[in-house]
């Protein structure tokens, strides 16, 4: 990404954001100006800036997020009672399967994990709530149906990932309908010994059943 100067200090500012979990401890500013496309000079007034309000702090030699970002992340809700909903179906399917479970939204053009658990399998994936999902994960599939390959789909809007992605990740998605005509996506991801798409029965359950408790909410 060639270096140039944000469109906005609010675009500059986000873009120092999300770099800054994985930028490492060391060389932080060149590997923040790397992976923003930001000049150093840049990225190092913006950190001051984010650190005036108290979204970033320095310690130990390093920058790092500051914990009252927790707050605000736990406050995004895209559609009310959605994530408290999904909380708990998602809780009893990785329970019932083992896997890691997430429930997947597009945002600005982005796929993010609203809500994950890490499955009993080590994967090869970050397994946290505010994960960005790659344009090829089966969840983002689900949620842009026409950039899906034909291998890949499967009945009732589902997508499935055999190590497509990732060798050794193998991921089952279905599509979750939400109030006002939107949608999400619910995907199990497991190691691929123990292919994801063999869980298909308990995925779609609980995609109905998260659908059905958004409609009586909304």
């Amino acid at each position: 990404m060639a270096d140039r100067e944000p469109r906005s200090v609010v675009d500059g500012a986000f873009r120092v954001l999300r770099a800054l979990p994985e930028a490492g401890t060391q060389h932080q500013l060149a590997r923040l100006a790397q992976l923003t496309g930001l000049p150093r000079p840049t990225v190092h007034r913006l950190l001051g800036q984010l650190r005036e309000s108290g979204a970033v702090e320095w310690a130990n030699g390093h920058w790092t997020l500051a914990a009252s970002l927790l707050g605000l992340a736990q406050r995004v809700e895209p559609l009310a009672g959605l994530r408290e909903s999904a909380a708990k179906v998602i809780a009893r399917l990785r329970e019932q399967t083992g896997a890691a479970v997430s429930l997947v939204v597009a945002s600005e053009g982005e796929f993010v994990a609203l809500e994950m658990i890490p499955g009993r399998d080590s994967l090869p994936i970050d397994a946290r709530s505010g994960a960005r999902m790659p344009a090829s994960t089966a969840a983002a599939m689900v949620l842009a149906p026409e950039s899906t390959p034909a291998a890949r789909r499967r009945p009732f809007g589902a997508a499935v990932d055999d190590e497509d992605m990732l060798e050794g990740l193998t991921c089952y998605a279905v599509p979750v309908g939400l109030p006002g005509g939107r949608k999400a996506a619910l995907q199990v991801a497991t190691a691929a010994h123990r292919p994801a798409h063999r869980l298909a029965a308990p995925v779609h359950r609980a995609a109905i059943e998260l659908a059905s408790a958004q409609r009586a909410t909304a």
